[in-house]
């Protein structure tokens, strides 16, 4: 059984350079200084983890998918 990767794509994120990120962590929108939150959870996971921005404002903790941990 194969596990399906969860991503997203944001057109101007240079960390990404118009890859797709995988979301390892979603902040809801509805916690109170939510992009805070999801910047100190990208620091905690390091490793190039950073974040972007849902457009029902909830926050992603995204990692650049490769060509090695895309398929």
């Amino acid at each position: 059984m194969t596990t399906v990767i969860r991503t997203t794509r944001a057109a101007g994120c240079r960390e990404c350079a118009g890859r797709d990120a995988e979301i390892l962590e979603v902040v809801s929108g509805g916690r109170l200084n939510n992009d805070r939150i999801a910047d100190q959870r990208a620091r905690e996971l390091g490793n190039g983890a950073h974040t972007h921005a849902a457009l029902n404002s909830d926050m992603y903790v995204v990692r650049a998918l490769t060509p090695e941990n895309a398929s």
